[in-house]
């Protein structure tokens, strides 16, 4: 009995030693909420708080009976779109059962009574990330791992791969080849997207015509989930 005590005291102890590791470092704010505008700018969904030395603490609610059907219809898309939209062959991937509904959640924003859109995060693994992802992948990729919030209308497992295609020039295509682990509970969801491998490519120049710029692209990403807040990413703040 004595033993069991111990170990749930421990276990309660390193919860709450990771918790305190979701910071985002030099955070220039006073305390905020955690929101989430997955369902329009005026339905800011609350998640949690960033303490005024940039400590988070995620609440993330349990169901979103609160959210009207309506709302939902209107935002809420095939599991299919949301998680494979990437893919070549998106609409193939899943049987008409397997494909409930689900959310992008987008970014997670600070919200104020003041300021109501004061900043956004950003979760990677290097900062070098963050331009990529404000540029939509149009400046070169480096190897490590970005991450978003999904929300799930049910239980969803999926192990797979998929490839991604774009032709910028023609007979020589950039394919990025996605490798799915994906065991995603109903509710709120952590993907990772970990980016192993770049390749080199020629793409137009956006300034020349008739000219071509040498880009990093990634060339194998693996896509996996967890439930648990990430440890191992860099909350990246942007503010407004």
């Amino acid at each position: 009995m004595k033993k069991s005590l111990l170990l749930i005291l421990l276990l309660s102890f390193e919860g709450i030693i990771a918790q305190t590791q979701s910071k985002v470092d030099n955070y220039p704010l006073k305390a905020s909420d955690l929101v989430l505008f997955s369902f329009g700018m005026d339905n800011p969904l609350s998640i949690g708080t960033i303490s005024d030395s940039g400590e988070l603490d995620f609440k993330f609610p349990e169901n979103l009976n609160f959210i009207t059907d309506e709302m939902k219809s209107n935002f809420m898309s095939d599991t299919a779109f949301t998680l494979f939209s990437k893919c070549d062959n998106s609409y193939d991937i899943l049987t008409e059962e397997q494909n409930s509904k689900a959310v992008n959640a987008g970014y997670i924003s600070l919200s104020t009574k003041e300021n109501p859109y004061s900043g956004l995060l950003f979760m990677v693994t290097d900062e070098k990330l963050v331009p990529w992802l404000e540029a939509y992948g149009d400046i070169n990729a480096v190897l490590g791992s970005y991450f978003e919030l999904v929300y799930m209308e049910s239980d969803f497992n999926y192990q797979g791969e998929c490839i991604s295609t774009v032709t910028y020039i023609e007979n020589d295509p950039v394919e990025t080849v996605y490798t799915y682990n994906l065991q995603l509970k109903a509710g709120f969801n952590f993907i990772e997207y970990k980016i192993e491998s770049v390749k080199e490519h020629k793409v137009p120049s956006m300034y020349e015509e008739g000219v071509f710029d040498n880009i990093i692209k990634p060339s194998t990403i693996k896509v996996l989930s967890t439930q648990s807040v990430p440890q191992n990413t860099k909350w990246i703040g942007k503010y407004f």
